[in-house]
């Protein structure tokens, strides 16, 4: 092996190492597709590690595969923070007529929100904002960097 192939493999395998280890940049926050819901967590700090989302519909149903000690762990991390998605329909009482979103983020026994069971009305509103230790549901990214400047 040539004194050139041996030095571009080293630094084809650093380049590759160092990739490796540089965190994709994480995607702006989108509209939700028609027909699901959305939930946007910010957390300061950026730790998010086992923090999951307790959802059930209206009378107290756990939506299928969510339980307290099991919640939903985020399905995407955006440059707002963790983010949860779900299909409507899955909310949906009574042949759709109502579509009443209950939510608690959590980290086991540590509830986000002040503790409260939070919920909002899925066909008025797709997509919603939760800011740490803030019990305002946001309707809008505009609404929450308005009350909380550190959101860019």
């Amino acid at each position: 092996m040539s004194f050139r192939s041996t030095v571009l493999k080293v630094l084809a395998t650093v380049a590759l190492a160092f990739a490796a280890f540089t965190p994709a940049k994480a995607a702006p926050v989108a509209k939700p597709a028609d027909g699901v819901i959305q939930i946007n967590y910010h957390r300061p700090d950026g730790n998010y590690a086992k923090w999951g989302a307790h959802l059930w519909k209206n009378p107290n149903m756990p939506l299928e595969g969510v339980e307290w000690p099991n919640p939903l762990m985020p399905t995407a991390m955006t440059d707002f923070g963790a983010q949860w998605e779900k299909p409507a329909k899955e909310f949906e009482t009574g042949h759709g007529a109502k579509c009443r979103v209950n939510y608690i983020i959590h980290q086991g026994d540590i509830k986000e929100q002040g503790g409260k069971d939070m919920g909002f009305d899925g066909k008025t509103h797709q997509q919603i904002f939760v800011y740490q230790n803030d019990s305002t549901i946001f309707f809008s990214l505009d609404e929450v960097k308005a009350a909380h400047s550190d959101v860019k």
